[in-house]
């Protein structure tokens, strides 16, 4: 039985490994092992400040609570 290789560099640690042509990976095994153990993106809480949320001047609210537009009538 014959089966296709290919050589690959680990994008992980840098070591050559032998990839069947059906597997996708980019890592060797011993990498896959310890990236387990990392949450995954959609797992993780985005980073950094939330996003601001605008507010209304007071007359803006009033008017919107109104039905009346601010524009010239």
């Amino acid at each position: 039985m014959d089966m296709c290789v290919q050589l690959k560099i680990c994008e992980g640690c840098g070591c050559l490994w032998f990839r069947p042509e059906q597997q996708q990976s980019v890592y060797c095994r011993e990498c896959e092992v310890k990236l387990r153990a990392f949450p995954t993106p959609e797992s993780r809480k985005r980073r950094g400040r939330p996003s601001r949320k605008s507010v209304l001047p007071a007359y803006e609210a009033i008017e919107l609570m109104n039905g009346t537009t601010g524009g010239a009538e």
